[in-house]
């Protein structure tokens, strides 16, 4: 064999080590790219229907709840495209497309409390409530929501929020009224009513309110008694969310 072709024999060799090299290369890109897709996909989910379980505990509206199970379910079936033979992503697809649909017809299965049995569980929960707002500026950032959608359902967040504070104020002074607790139980009304100053609510509603916890409150000053009043929220076996009961959500 002349040097020539033996040079042109090691060259083609070389050129084709390149070329499989180069496409080896790429290939492990392509896998490393859909592997890390799939890992942000699956967080979004997670992210989105973390934020579920405590909105049907103290949500009676369904609007925001819709719009997360749908990026969870959208989510999803970008997964389900990118893996196609996954059997369990597919299951779970159409588990949470169930769930979108229940959602729909505004089925849950729990009661909803639209209150809190103490300050820490008031604290704990309102931190899950800031979580989940920045879910909803994530999402309109990343297209997922309307500029409209976006501040429709972070007022309703806003909203949610004050009334949870305001009735967990008003479980508490029904619990210290029913103990005859006269300074807890004006505490928790005048902290009632410092929650519906700040809110949103329409003026006449706000003014009505505030009128009836201060003459709640003068009342007890005149008789000197916390304990022959009717509860403002409480009722008499309380279903209220126990300390303990947080429901986590994704960071």
């Amino acid at each position: 064999m002349s040097p020539t072709a033996i040079i042109t024999i090691i060259t083609v060799f070389i050129i084709g080590s390149f070329a499989l090299s180069g496409i080896s290369y790429t290939r492990q890109q392509t896998l490393k790219k859909r592997k890390l897709m799939l890992k942000l996909l699956k967080q979004q989910v997670d992210e989105a229907l973390s934020a579920i379980p405590l909105l049907l505990q103290i949500d009676k509206d369904y609007d925001l709840i819709l719009q997360l199970q749908i990026v969870a379910v959208n989510t999803l079936s970008k997964v389900f495209t990118l893996n196609p033979d996954d059997k369990t992503m597919q299951a779970s697809l159409n588990t949470q497309k169930t769930k979108l649909n229940e959602y729909k017809q505004h089925q849950r299965n729990n009661e909803i409390t639209c209150w809190l049995a103490s300050d820490a569980a008031l604290i704990a929960t309102q931190s899950q409530l800031t979580r989940i707002e920045k879910l909803l500026d994530l999402y309109r950032n990343k297209g997922e929501f309307s500029e409209t959608k976006h501040l429709q359902l972070k007022h309703h967040l806003n909203a949610l929020r004050e009334q949870l504070s305001e009735n967990t104020f008003l479980y508490q002074a029904d619990i210290f009224g029913e103990q005859n607790n006269i300074t807890s139980y004006q505490l928790y009304l005048k902290r009632a009513i410092q929650v519906i100053k700040k809110s949103n609510v329409e003026s006449t509603q706000k003014i009505q309110k505030i009128k009836q916890l201060s003459d709640r409150i003068q009342e007890v000053r005149n008789i000197g008694k916390a304990n022959n009043f009717t509860n403002l929220i409480k009722p008499s076996e309380s279903t209220a969310l126990d300390d303990t009961e947080e429901v986590s959500i994704s960071e």
